[in-house]
Protein backbone atom coordinates (compact mmCIF):
# COMPACT_ATOMS: atom_id res chain seq x y z
CA UNK A 1 0.00 0.00 0.00
CA UNK A 2 0.93 3.51 -0.85
CA UNK A 3 0.47 6.53 1.65
CA UNK A 4 0.75 9.76 -0.02
CA UNK A 5 -0.04 13.35 1.13
CA UNK A 6 -2.16 16.33 -0.72
CA UNK A 7 -2.49 19.32 0.10
CA UNK A 8 -5.91 19.49 -1.60
CA UNK A 9 -8.66 16.88 -1.02
CA UNK A 10 -9.04 14.45 -3.87
CA UNK A 11 -11.85 12.36 -5.41
CA UNK A 12 -11.44 10.37 -7.86
CA UNK A 13 -11.28 10.45 -11.94
CA UNK A 14 -11.53 8.34 -15.37
CA UNK A 15 -8.89 6.11 -15.24
CA UNK A 16 -9.78 3.80 -18.27
CA UNK A 17 -13.21 2.49 -19.89
CA UNK A 18 -13.59 0.05 -17.38
CA UNK A 19 -12.16 1.64 -14.13
CA UNK A 20 -12.16 4.97 -11.83
CA UNK A 21 -8.83 5.95 -9.68
CA UNK A 22 -10.83 6.74 -6.64
CA UNK A 23 -8.60 7.96 -3.19
CA UNK A 24 -9.80 6.13 -0.29
CA UNK A 25 -8.79 5.75 3.50
CA UNK A 26 -8.41 9.66 3.34
CA UNK A 27 -7.04 11.49 6.66
CA UNK A 28 -7.03 14.79 7.29
CA UNK A 29 -4.02 16.05 8.61
CA UNK A 30 -4.21 19.88 10.39
CA UNK A 31 -1.08 21.92 10.33
CA UNK A 32 0.75 19.55 7.65
CA UNK A 33 3.88 21.34 6.49
CA UNK A 34 4.59 19.99 2.89
CA UNK A 35 7.94 19.08 1.94
CA UNK A 36 10.58 21.57 0.69
CA UNK A 37 13.15 21.37 -1.92
CA UNK A 38 17.27 22.44 -0.51
CA UNK A 39 17.26 26.43 -0.53
CA UNK A 40 13.18 26.89 -0.71
CA UNK A 41 11.38 28.57 1.79
CA UNK A 42 9.40 26.34 4.47
CA UNK A 43 5.72 26.99 3.50
CA UNK A 44 3.02 27.92 6.11
CA UNK A 45 1.01 25.00 7.72
CA UNK A 46 -2.02 24.17 5.59
CA UNK A 47 -4.25 20.97 6.00
CA UNK A 48 -3.45 17.96 4.48
CA UNK A 49 -4.88 14.87 3.05
CA UNK A 50 -3.54 11.46 3.18
CA UNK A 51 -5.02 8.87 1.23
CA UNK A 52 -3.01 5.07 1.21
CA UNK A 53 -4.12 2.65 -1.74
CA UNK A 54 -2.34 0.21 -3.71
CA UNK A 55 -1.49 2.94 -6.28
CA UNK A 56 1.99 4.64 -6.48
CA UNK A 57 0.10 7.84 -5.89
CA UNK A 58 -2.19 6.35 -3.28
CA UNK A 59 -5.13 5.64 -5.43
CA UNK A 60 -7.44 2.34 -5.74
CA UNK A 61 -8.75 1.32 -9.16
CA UNK A 62 -12.50 0.72 -8.89
CA UNK A 63 -14.00 -1.35 -11.21
CA UNK A 64 -16.54 1.25 -12.60
CA UNK A 65 -17.56 2.49 -16.21
CA UNK A 66 -19.86 5.27 -15.57
CA UNK A 67 -19.14 8.37 -13.02
CA UNK A 68 -22.96 7.41 -11.23
CA UNK A 69 -23.63 6.55 -7.63
CA UNK A 70 -24.32 2.66 -7.93
CA UNK A 71 -21.55 2.14 -10.16
CA UNK A 72 -19.16 4.07 -7.99
CA UNK A 73 -20.59 2.61 -4.73
CA UNK A 74 -20.39 -0.68 -6.29
CA UNK A 75 -16.48 -0.23 -7.31
CA UNK A 76 -15.71 0.61 -3.42
CA UNK A 77 -17.54 -1.98 -2.40
CA UNK A 78 -15.66 -4.44 -4.78
CA UNK A 79 -12.13 -3.36 -3.12
CA UNK A 80 -13.61 -5.47 0.11
CA UNK A 81 -15.80 -7.85 -1.72
CA UNK A 82 -16.30 -10.36 -4.83
CA UNK A 83 -20.01 -10.20 -6.31
CA UNK A 84 -19.57 -14.31 -5.10
CA UNK A 85 -18.76 -13.42 -1.50
CA UNK A 86 -21.46 -10.45 -1.37
CA UNK A 87 -24.22 -12.68 -2.57
CA UNK A 88 -22.94 -15.84 0.07
CA UNK A 89 -23.46 -12.57 2.77
CA UNK A 90 -26.84 -12.09 1.43
CA UNK A 91 -28.07 -15.91 1.47
CA UNK A 92 -27.09 -16.10 4.31
CA UNK A 93 -28.89 -12.79 6.04
CA UNK A 94 -31.95 -14.60 4.37
CA UNK A 95 -31.32 -17.73 6.54
CA UNK A 96 -30.80 -16.17 9.33
CA UNK A 97 -34.06 -13.53 8.85
CA UNK A 98 -36.05 -16.58 7.91
CA UNK A 99 -34.66 -18.63 11.16
CA UNK A 100 -33.07 -21.19 9.14
CA UNK A 101 -30.00 -21.11 11.30
CA UNK A 102 -29.94 -23.17 14.48
CA UNK A 103 -26.16 -23.50 15.76
CA UNK A 104 -25.38 -20.29 17.67
CA UNK A 105 -22.14 -20.35 16.34
CA UNK A 106 -23.16 -19.77 13.28
CA UNK A 107 -25.64 -17.57 13.82
CA UNK A 108 -23.62 -15.25 15.69
CA UNK A 109 -20.92 -15.86 12.48
CA UNK A 110 -23.54 -14.61 9.78
CA UNK A 111 -24.32 -11.53 11.95
CA UNK A 112 -21.03 -10.47 11.88
CA UNK A 113 -20.49 -10.91 8.74
CA UNK A 114 -23.60 -8.68 7.81
CA UNK A 115 -22.67 -6.24 9.86
CA UNK A 116 -19.07 -5.74 8.24
CA UNK A 117 -20.62 -6.33 5.05
CA UNK A 118 -22.99 -3.10 5.63
CA UNK A 119 -20.03 -0.67 7.60
CA UNK A 120 -18.25 -1.03 4.01
CA UNK A 121 -21.25 -0.38 2.21
CA UNK A 122 -22.12 2.39 4.49
CA UNK A 123 -18.30 3.86 3.98
CA UNK A 124 -18.86 3.08 0.21
CA UNK A 125 -22.03 5.37 0.44
CA UNK A 126 -20.14 7.91 2.17
CA UNK A 127 -17.36 8.49 -0.37
CA UNK A 128 -19.65 8.54 -3.49
CA UNK A 129 -22.23 10.61 -1.62
CA UNK A 130 -18.97 13.03 -0.74
CA UNK A 131 -17.59 13.11 -4.59
CA UNK A 132 -20.77 13.76 -6.20
CA UNK A 133 -22.28 16.51 -4.31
Amino acid sequence: MNRVIYTERKSFEKYDDKHFIAYLNEEIIPDYVPEVMDGQPTPEPTTGYAYEGPMADGGTLLEASEADRDSLINGVIRCQYTQSEEDAIKTHRLQVIGNEIADEEELAKYEQEWTDFNSVRAVAKEYVGRWLS
